[in-house]
């Protein structure tokens, strides 16, 4: 849990490298259970339909994924289709809520793939972290944080299937972070909660490797990180970064939960010349955001979800 572009689709695959988990990109099952407003009770058959043919879907599309940093899942379709089966029989037979169809869905997989546990990478969970934790008393949880100021960057310069530069906004992802922070600080005592950072990942590989190895209580053998792929902003070019205005805006919002994670505080000061450019980025991404509200019940509950967790 964490941001998008923290490195997270990294920790996912070097999760893959143990021989006990599979860990998945981006399921947002549980955010479309709460698209249907289904957290509690039993779901119908219909709804369980519905969730098993999404989360399934998800599993399918990473397992025929042909970039390098997703296209870690080996599994066919005819399993996956045994998969829906065995689960969807299964439903005469027991009562359903969301968490027991996602385990139930995720645990076939990883059988099938030869292990024994799953993981979901899934950023956003950090604000469902409580309701998760309840659900799934063994789960373990990883906050993975990164210098926002290199996620705006990333964020701003990433191109390729599944980026938009409309959905870039140097507020909007300053707030996004430091909520991720916050809620991190307030769950950082729970005995089940684990807390990376991306730098520390990859300057110090071997200790991170160790500590995820005793938390999960697994082996994690420590590979070469670039055998691993990437999911880099800037793999065709030059590393490029946001702009002085852009650095004061998230140091401004973010600077006190900065100063906890050890990221320094560089004093930036705002230009007049950038402005232009703000007031371009800031009618793109409301135009595209209210656009996705408009149109996916699933966006809006994640857009929903998101200006909620701004005041907590």
């Amino acid at each position: 849990m964490g941001l998008p572009r923290s490195g997270s689709t990294l920790l996912s695959r070097l999760l893959n490298n143990s021989p006990d988990i599979l860990s998945v990109n981006d399921l947002y099952f549980l955010q479309a259970v709460l698209a249907m407003d289904a957290t509690d009770g039993e779901l119908s058959d219909l709804q369980i339909v519905e969730l098993a043919d999404l989360l399934l879907n998800v599993i399918n599309v990473r397992s025929n994924a042909n970039e390098e940093f997703i296209g870690q899942l080996r599994i066919t379709s005819e399993s996956i289709l045994k998969i829906r089966q065995t689960v969807l029989s299964r439903q005469k037979h027991k009562l359903y809520e969301w968490h027991d169809l996602m385990n139930d869905l995720l645990s076939l997989v990883a059988t099938y793939i030869g292990k024994s546990r799953w993981a979901d990478k899934t950023p956003q969970n950090f604000y469902h972290f409580y309701l998760l934790a309840e659900r799934f008393p063994k789960a373990r949880f990883i906050f993975l944080f990164r210098d926002p100021r290199s996620i705006l960057a990333s964020y701003k310069y990433a191109s390729g299937e599944g980026h938009d530069i409309r959905r870039y906004h140097p507020v909007v992802y300053s707030l996004y972070w430091r909520s991720a922070v916050r809620f991190y600080k307030r769950a950082k005592d729970h005995p089940r909660v684990m807390m990376l950072r991306y730098e520390d990942l990859l300057s110090n590989t071997v200790d991170v490797c160790a500590k995820l190895s005793e938390f999960l209580c697994t082996d994690i053998d420590i590979p070469e990180l670039t055998s691993l792929g990437h999911n880099s902003s800037f793999v065709k070019g030059d590393r490029k970064n946001i702009t002085t205005t852009e650095n004061w805006i998230c140091e401004r919002l973010c600077g006190p939960e900065m100063n906890d994670l050890c990221y320094g505080i560089h004093n930036n000061y705002p230009k007049i010349g950038d402005v232009p450019y703000l007031l371009k980025v800031s009618l793109q991404f409301t135009v595209f955001q209210t656009l996705r509200a408009f149109s996916d019940r699933e966006s809006r509950q994640r857009i929903i979800t998101f200006i909620r967790g701004l005041g907590r």
